[in-house]
């Protein structure tokens, strides 16, 4: 896994090398010369990251559907958010994860502020694959799209009902056949208003019922003040599990009194 440690490392061994290439100078631009190629180190290595990431989509089809998990991807796609994370100095404070079982299969259920929202639970899984339902725009993204389509991201289009019970039964086939953990963000789209949370889709809740597992409520704040800050200044946020439901509290509820609990409980933790 990327830490700190190895990005630092590698933009210290990337300065060390271009200082020797210019060879001496004087005291006083020696010293101002360091950090500038650090910097510079730094950014280069974003930019053939990016570039890398970007040139391995370019051969990944969108138009050929996926049958079957690829799971090699989708702990590649985990490593590049995790590089995304340290790059742009976004650092995670997680809690509660102790409550839930992260080697079996669950239904995570979270308030939605910013594209970077899924890249929380994604590297806080160390290991552990977690796919995520999205709208049909998340495809048409140069390259977050491409790669979305080949980790298997069920797309749900809430406007058309027949559509979204396929993507719900999809979801369901995923969590009791392939036992990969499934998120959704009942909001449906990402909360940009002062209100700490928007109203909840009860249909979400269905996927739970159906597939037999445990729905798992985290509440993640601070992502929304990610992006405007990207690399130029660290961002500290936060994912913590509020709430387990267990399978069989779940199936007792109606979906409605799922998404009720759930509305309750988020918008008690996201006013801490």
């Amino acid at each position: 896994m990327l830490t700190w440690i190895t990005v630092l490392l590698l933009s210290a061994g990337g300065a060390a090398a271009l200082s020797a290439a210019f060879g001496p100078c004087a005291a006083w631009w020696f010293v101002l010369r360091i950090p500038l190629l650090f910097l510079a180190s730094y950014l280069c290595l974003l930019l053939l990251w990016t570039l890398l990431l970007s040139l391995i989509s370019l051969f990944i089809d969108k138009k050929k559907p996926m049958t079957k998990a690829h799971h090699g991807m989708r702990r590649f796609v985990a490593e590049a958010m995790e590089f995304v994370l340290l790059a742009g100095r976004i650092r995670i404070r997680a809690e509660g994860l102790e409550r839930f079982d992260r080697t079996k299969p669950f239904l995570l259920i979270s308030n939605h502020r910013s594209m970077i929202d899924p890249m929380l639970p994604t590297v806080l899984m160390k290991g552990k694959e977690i796919i995520f339902i999205c709208k049909p725009e998340i495809v048409d993204m140069p390259v977050v799209g491409r790669y979305a389509h080949i980790c298997g991201y069920p797309l749900i289009d809430r406007n058309n009902n027949r559509q979204a019970l396929k993507t719900i039964l999809h979801a369901v086939d995923i969590l009791r056949e392939e036992q990969t953990p499934v998120g959704i963000y009942p909001e449906g789209t990402r909360n940009k208003t002062d209100e700490p949370l928007l109203p909840l889709h009860p249909g979400s809740f269905s996927i739970a019922k159906r597939a037999g597992v445990p729905v798992v409520i985290a509440a993640t704040q601070g992502t929304a003040h990610a992006i405007p800050r990207f690399l130029w200044r660290g961002t500290k946020v936060s994912f913590r599990v509020v709430d387990v439901i267990t399978p069989e509290q779940a199936s007792a509820l109606s979906t409605q009194e799922l998404a009720e609990r759930a509305k309750e409980t988020l918008e008690a933790a996201l006013k801490n």
